[in-house]
Protein backbone atom coordinates (compact mmCIF):
# COMPACT_ATOMS: atom_id res chain seq x y z
CA UNK A 1 0.00 0.00 0.00
CA UNK A 2 2.55 2.17 1.13
CA UNK A 3 4.29 1.72 -2.45
CA UNK A 4 1.26 2.71 -4.76
CA UNK A 5 0.97 5.68 -2.59
CA UNK A 6 4.72 6.37 -2.96
CA UNK A 7 5.00 5.50 -7.03
CA UNK A 8 1.61 7.32 -7.51
CA UNK A 9 1.65 10.19 -10.37
CA UNK A 10 1.22 13.55 -8.81
CA UNK A 11 -0.86 13.94 -12.00
CA UNK A 12 -3.29 11.49 -11.01
CA UNK A 13 -4.27 14.02 -7.84
CA UNK A 14 -5.41 16.21 -9.84
CA UNK A 15 -8.18 14.08 -11.67
CA UNK A 16 -11.29 15.82 -10.60
CA UNK A 17 -10.92 18.73 -12.60
CA UNK A 18 -10.68 16.35 -15.69
CA UNK A 19 -15.17 16.46 -14.71
CA UNK A 20 -14.66 20.30 -14.42
CA UNK A 21 -15.95 20.88 -17.81
CA UNK A 22 -18.58 18.64 -17.58
CA UNK A 23 -19.76 20.54 -14.71
CA UNK A 24 -19.55 23.79 -16.26
CA UNK A 25 -22.13 22.59 -19.01
CA UNK A 26 -24.50 20.58 -17.13
CA UNK A 27 -25.15 23.16 -14.36
CA UNK A 28 -27.75 23.76 -15.31
CA UNK A 29 -29.09 19.99 -15.67
CA UNK A 30 -27.27 19.40 -12.42
CA UNK A 31 -28.50 21.85 -10.05
CA UNK A 32 -32.25 21.24 -11.18
CA UNK A 33 -32.95 20.06 -6.93
CA UNK A 34 -33.53 16.42 -7.90
CA UNK A 35 -31.99 14.60 -4.86
CA UNK A 36 -31.58 11.17 -6.70
CA UNK A 37 -30.14 12.73 -9.65
CA UNK A 38 -27.66 14.28 -7.85
CA UNK A 39 -26.10 11.23 -5.57
CA UNK A 40 -26.04 9.62 -8.69
CA UNK A 41 -24.13 11.70 -10.69
CA UNK A 42 -21.78 12.71 -7.48
CA UNK A 43 -21.23 8.98 -6.77
CA UNK A 44 -20.13 8.26 -10.34
CA UNK A 45 -18.43 10.75 -10.68
CA UNK A 46 -16.52 10.06 -7.37
CA UNK A 47 -16.51 6.44 -8.23
CA UNK A 48 -14.93 6.96 -11.51
CA UNK A 49 -11.76 9.39 -9.90
CA UNK A 50 -11.18 6.86 -7.32
CA UNK A 51 -10.76 4.08 -10.39
CA UNK A 52 -8.73 6.16 -12.09
CA UNK A 53 -6.65 7.01 -9.10
CA UNK A 54 -6.57 2.90 -8.58
CA UNK A 55 -6.12 2.43 -12.70
CA UNK A 56 -3.46 4.65 -13.20
CA UNK A 57 -1.49 3.77 -9.56
CA UNK A 58 -1.34 0.40 -11.43
CA UNK A 59 0.33 2.03 -14.70
CA UNK A 60 3.24 0.37 -16.50
CA UNK A 61 4.31 -2.05 -19.06
CA UNK A 62 4.78 -5.50 -18.58
CA UNK A 63 8.02 -6.07 -18.01
CA UNK A 64 8.01 -3.60 -15.68
CA UNK A 65 4.98 -4.66 -13.90
CA UNK A 66 7.10 -8.18 -13.56
CA UNK A 67 9.91 -6.50 -12.05
CA UNK A 68 8.06 -4.68 -9.45
CA UNK A 69 6.35 -7.68 -8.81
CA UNK A 70 9.55 -9.82 -8.47
CA UNK A 71 10.62 -6.93 -5.91
CA UNK A 72 7.58 -7.19 -3.76
CA UNK A 73 7.58 -10.96 -3.20
CA UNK A 74 11.38 -10.54 -2.44
CA UNK A 75 9.76 -9.31 0.99
CA UNK A 76 8.06 -11.30 3.68
CA UNK A 77 4.81 -11.13 1.93
CA UNK A 78 2.64 -13.47 0.68
CA UNK A 79 1.02 -13.17 -2.86
CA UNK A 80 -2.37 -12.75 -1.14
CA UNK A 81 -1.18 -10.26 1.15
CA UNK A 82 -0.18 -8.10 -1.90
CA UNK A 83 -3.80 -8.54 -3.33
CA UNK A 84 -5.22 -7.89 -0.55
CA UNK A 85 -3.28 -4.58 -0.39
CA UNK A 86 -4.56 -3.90 -3.57
CA UNK A 87 -8.00 -3.94 -2.74
CA UNK A 88 -7.50 -1.93 0.09
CA UNK A 89 -5.74 0.64 -1.68
CA UNK A 90 -9.18 1.19 -3.60
CA UNK A 91 -10.53 2.73 -0.22
CA UNK A 92 -7.53 5.04 0.03
CA UNK A 93 -7.99 6.54 -3.14
CA UNK A 94 -11.61 7.04 -2.58
CA UNK A 95 -10.83 9.00 0.26
CA UNK A 96 -8.39 10.71 -1.76
CA UNK A 97 -10.80 11.09 -4.78
CA UNK A 98 -13.80 12.21 -2.27
CA UNK A 99 -12.14 14.87 -0.45
CA UNK A 100 -10.19 16.75 -3.95
CA UNK A 101 -14.11 16.47 -5.45
CA UNK A 102 -15.40 17.66 -2.53
CA UNK A 103 -13.15 21.09 -2.48
CA UNK A 104 -13.91 21.29 -5.95
CA UNK A 105 -17.33 21.17 -5.39
CA UNK A 106 -17.16 23.81 -2.43
CA UNK A 107 -15.08 25.55 -4.97
CA UNK A 108 -17.79 25.86 -8.03
CA UNK A 109 -21.02 26.58 -5.46
CA UNK A 110 -19.58 29.00 -2.82
CA UNK A 111 -16.60 31.14 -4.96
CA UNK A 112 -17.98 30.96 -8.35
CA UNK A 113 -21.65 30.44 -7.27
CA UNK A 114 -21.86 27.58 -9.50
CA UNK A 115 -24.35 24.78 -8.86
CA UNK A 116 -26.05 26.98 -6.31
CA UNK A 117 -28.50 23.66 -5.32
CA UNK A 118 -26.57 20.87 -5.97
CA UNK A 119 -26.04 19.48 -2.32
CA UNK A 120 -23.58 16.49 -1.01
CA UNK A 121 -25.19 13.95 1.19
CA UNK A 122 -24.90 10.74 2.64
CA UNK A 123 -26.55 8.78 -0.38
CA UNK A 124 -24.02 9.93 -2.94
CA UNK A 125 -21.08 9.02 -0.75
CA UNK A 126 -22.15 5.45 -0.29
CA UNK A 127 -22.89 5.32 -3.82
CA UNK A 128 -19.32 6.66 -4.65
CA UNK A 129 -17.83 4.41 -2.38
CA UNK A 130 -19.64 1.13 -4.09
CA UNK A 131 -19.29 2.79 -7.60
CA UNK A 132 -15.30 2.50 -6.91
CA UNK A 133 -15.06 -0.82 -5.93
CA UNK A 134 -17.49 -1.81 -8.91
CA UNK A 135 -15.59 -0.13 -11.28
CA UNK A 136 -11.88 -1.22 -9.58
CA UNK A 137 -12.90 -4.71 -8.92
CA UNK A 138 -13.61 -5.12 -12.63
CA UNK A 139 -10.18 -3.93 -13.55
CA UNK A 140 -8.01 -5.87 -11.70
CA UNK A 141 -8.86 -9.84 -12.68
CA UNK A 142 -8.56 -8.64 -16.29
CA UNK A 143 -5.05 -6.48 -15.49
CA UNK A 144 -3.55 -9.35 -13.54
CA UNK A 145 -4.82 -11.64 -16.48
CA UNK A 146 -4.30 -9.56 -19.70
CA UNK A 147 -2.34 -6.17 -18.58
CA UNK A 148 -3.12 -3.02 -17.99
CA UNK A 149 -4.05 -1.71 -21.68
CA UNK A 150 -6.78 -4.18 -21.77
CA UNK A 151 -8.16 -3.57 -18.29
CA UNK A 152 -8.15 0.46 -18.73
CA UNK A 153 -10.28 -0.15 -21.86
CA UNK A 154 -12.20 -2.29 -20.66
CA UNK A 155 -13.39 -0.36 -17.21
CA UNK A 156 -13.65 2.99 -19.36
CA UNK A 157 -15.78 1.58 -21.35
CA UNK A 158 -17.52 -0.18 -18.48
CA UNK A 159 -18.18 3.13 -16.99
CA UNK A 160 -19.83 4.58 -19.68
CA UNK A 161 -21.73 1.80 -20.15
CA UNK A 162 -23.28 2.12 -16.46
CA UNK A 163 -23.74 6.02 -17.33
CA UNK A 164 -25.57 5.71 -20.08
CA UNK A 165 -27.58 2.41 -19.17
CA UNK A 166 -28.64 3.87 -15.76
CA UNK A 167 -31.29 6.48 -16.76
CA UNK A 168 -33.20 4.06 -19.50
CA UNK A 169 -33.21 0.96 -16.18
CA UNK A 170 -34.51 3.90 -13.76
CA UNK A 171 -36.94 4.65 -16.56
CA UNK A 172 -38.24 1.33 -17.19
CA UNK A 173 -41.23 -1.08 -15.09
CA UNK A 174 -39.25 -3.98 -14.92
CA UNK A 175 -38.77 -5.75 -11.44
CA UNK A 176 -35.17 -4.98 -11.26
CA UNK A 177 -35.67 -0.95 -12.09
CA UNK A 178 -38.44 -0.97 -8.79
CA UNK A 179 -35.72 -2.09 -6.62
CA UNK A 180 -33.32 0.12 -7.53
CA UNK A 181 -35.78 2.78 -7.09
CA UNK A 182 -36.64 1.78 -3.90
CA UNK A 183 -33.84 0.92 -2.35
CA UNK A 184 -30.74 1.84 -4.84
CA UNK A 185 -28.30 2.49 -2.17
CA UNK A 186 -28.73 -1.53 -0.77
CA UNK A 187 -29.21 -2.74 -4.04
CA UNK A 188 -25.96 -1.02 -5.70
CA UNK A 189 -23.84 -2.13 -2.00
CA UNK A 190 -24.79 -5.94 -2.79
CA UNK A 191 -23.95 -6.03 -6.66
CA UNK A 192 -20.73 -4.14 -5.65
CA UNK A 193 -20.12 -6.69 -2.79
CA UNK A 194 -20.73 -9.45 -4.71
CA UNK A 195 -18.35 -8.25 -7.74
CA UNK A 196 -15.70 -7.28 -5.29
CA UNK A 197 -15.73 -10.53 -3.42
CA UNK A 198 -15.04 -12.43 -6.35
CA UNK A 199 -12.79 -10.40 -8.24
CA UNK A 200 -10.61 -10.42 -5.35
CA UNK A 201 -11.01 -14.22 -5.21
CA UNK A 202 -10.08 -13.97 -9.37
CA UNK A 203 -7.51 -11.76 -8.86
CA UNK A 204 -5.59 -13.84 -6.17
CA UNK A 205 -6.02 -16.79 -7.93
CA UNK A 206 -4.11 -15.46 -11.08
CA UNK A 207 -1.73 -13.98 -9.11
CA UNK A 208 -1.09 -17.05 -7.46
CA UNK A 209 -0.42 -18.97 -10.55
CA UNK A 210 1.74 -16.28 -12.51
CA UNK A 211 5.63 -16.94 -13.27
CA UNK A 212 7.36 -14.09 -12.59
Amino acid sequence: MIKDLYTQKKSAYFAPLLLLAFFLSKQKEISMGNASIENVIFGLSVGFIAYFMTMYSNFNTGESERLQNRLILSLPVSRWEVIRAKYLMIAVWWVISYFTYFILIVTLKYVFNLLPQLSIGLHGTLLSFCFAYLLSSVFYPIHFKFGYRTSSLVGILLFFLITSSFGKLLGMNSGLSIILQNHPILSIAIVSLAVSSLSYFLSGKIFAKTDF
